[in-house]
């Protein structure tokens, strides 16, 4: 059984300090060149990069070769900008592959760099099985022609980097242990995080014992004698990845998850992270919740990991669990995060995202039965909440959620939806879960449907709506541009008054309440169509900057 007395003393290795950018326009390149061959007879002027035309790029490419380190940073900055900017290639990017190439045969690192770049789309770092083989983008057959470059430069040289753009193209580095004690450990780790795709392995399950499995005895004979603990954590790491984690390759990572111990590869900065996410990754779903508190991985970080595992795969609409769907393990994990981490729940975790769990508290505790108010009542179409969140939000049923709405009180029902986001705040959010990505305008969409579904629901709570406008025009009044100032509850305001405006016309006095956020009405509160609508019942119509183009 693993004991931490039996581990070596870890020394942190010493980190040669990286130069910075001097500062200096270039070209002419300082340093003695030795550009591949070839390299100048592209038209690199009818190629694309980032920024215009790709005329720079032999320039970039040739400095990677330069003996002056500044030459060489040029290089790397220029590459970086202009051939996998954010992520995206261009067909400057693609001409790019050989001339990279015949650099990683002379074992320059950072074109093996760039050529992971290429073929991945930014993102080349490796810390997860689900890492593996992620070389996508429209290029990535063309850089995994010269695996067989990079293998080559791996068996020479052990760069860390080759074995990394190997394991992103998928391909089996061979031999165990290496050469040196950090090339054993960058070897461990691609063994396992190859294995886990191979041996079908995911997260808490059970070990496997697939095809892949050549490395294990030299994993766990690593694991119990190196005089190396980054490569004791890698080889445990590999045993765990590879289907075959046990009790002492879990204790061991688990132990190495609470310190520091800062390391310098690619494949991470701290053994205590590689560790802390091996150790989530082949623990079972009781055993993220019975960790002790205040370990690492912190019980945030094992929340999230166990609601991958428990709730279905959502797409870009999320589509609500119903109550009598939820199991005994989903509740558990619901119940522990609102009670130890809420912010497990309301987080804006990217990767949980796609994932159907409830994602604001008050939609945590009417899937659990534990809310009252309104959104919990039962009508002829199903629970409230569930009928706004499956019908209207993810299917786009108007005619459910109007049915529904016609069975409760609607007026307190908006005020439950549209909910302040701090205690005696104005400022509001929407207390159902709904699921939106940066740039794509869901979240204006879906609140656009909710007040509009609701502005037709309220045609009976005339006088309800008249009084809670009356109580906010004083404020309107004064504020100009009074979104921006988020001194008003504006969602509220902006479905009180197209209620109005559908069910008998909008009183004049409420006229300055149809008022943009300074001035720039697409960044109202109010969804820009609701204003347009309104706006119509004004004496001037619709503004000009209100209109589509």
């Amino acid at each position: 059984m693993f004991s931490a007395d039996d581990l070596p003393a870890f020394e942190p290795p010493e980190f040669d300090q990286p130069e910075g950018e001097d500062g200096e326009e270039r070209p002419p390149l300082r340093g003695t060149t030795t550009p591949p061959a070839g390299l100048r007879d592209v038209d690199w002027a009818s190629l694309e990069d980032a920024y215009d035309t790709a005329e720079d790029t032999p320039l970039f490419i040739e400095a990677l070769t330069s003996d002056d380190d500044g030459d060489q940073i040029f290089g790397a900055y220029g590459l970086h900008s202009a051939t996998t900017h954010q992520g995206s290639v261009y067909s400057a990017s693609g001409a790019a592959i050989p001339f990279l190439a015949d650099l990683v045969r002379r074992d320059n690192t950072m074109a093996l760099m760039f050529l992971a770049r290429i073929a991945v789309g930014e993102t080349h770092f490796v810390a997860r099985p689900d890492d593996v083989a992620k070389a996508t983008s429209e290029y990535a057959g063309a850089v995994a022609e010269f695996a067989a470059d990079v293998e080559e430069m791996w068996t020479r040289t052990g760069d860390d980097e080759a074995l990394r753009l190997l394991v992103l193209l998928g391909r089996e580095p061979k031999g165990l242990p290496a050469l040196t004690q950090d090339a054993t450990a960058g070897l461990c780790l691609a063994h396992g995080f190859l294995a886990a795709r191979d041996n079908g392995v995911a997260p808490g399950l059970p070990r496997r014992t697939d095809t892949r499995v050549d490395h294990v005895a030299a994993a766990r004979d690593l694991m119990t004698g190196s005089p190396s603990l980054h490569v004791r954590c890698a080889a445990a790491v590999c045993l765990v990845h590879s289907g075959f984690g046990d009790d002492d390759s879990l204790a061991l990572l688990h132990h190495l998850a609470q310190g520091e111990y800062p390391v310098h590869d690619v494949w991470t900065g701290d053994l205590a992270d590689l560790a802390a996410s091996a150790w989530t990754f082949g623990t079972d779903d009781d055993g993220l919740l019975t960790a002790p508190g205040n370990s690492r991985p912190n019980l945030h970080s094992r929340l999230l990991e166990r609601m991958a595992r428990q709730f279905r795969a959502s797409g870009r609409t999320y589509r609500p669990l119903a109550p009598e769907e939820l199991t005994a393990a989903q509740r558990a994990t619901l119940e522990t995060a609102l009670r130890s981490s809420p912010s497990a729940i309301t987080g804006a975790d990217v990767d949980y995202l796609w994932i159907d769990v409830p994602g604001t508290v008050e939609a945590a505790h009417r899937l659990l039965g534990t809310a009252t108010g309104e959104l919990t009542r039962r009508t002829s179409r199903g629970l409230l909440w569930f009928v706004l969140e499956d019908d209207l939000l993810a299917r786009d049923d108007r005619e459910s959620a109007l049915a529904a709405l016609a069975e409760v009180d609607a007026w307190a029902a908006l005020g439950e939806v549209f909910t302040a986001l701090k205690p005696g705040g104005t400022e509001e959010s929407i207390s159902l879960t709904t699921r939106h990505f940066l740039g794509d305008g869901r979240e204006t969409a879906l609140t656009f449907a909710l007040c509009s579904v609701f502005a037709d629901a309220l045609a009976g709570h005339r006088a309800q709506a008249e009084a809670f406008l009356d109580g906010w025009l004083p404020t309107v009044s004064e504020v100009d541009g009074y979104d921006l100032a988020f001194r008003v509850p504006g969602e509220r305001i902006g479905t009180a008054l197209a209620a109005l405006a559908r069910s008998g016309g909008l009183p004049e006095r409420f006229h300055p309440m149809v008022k943009p956020y300074h001035r720039f009405p697409e960044y109202s509160t109010v969804p820009l169509p609701l204003l347009r609508e309104l706006a119509e019942a004004l004496p001037g119509g619709v503004p000009a900057e209100w209109r589509d183009d």
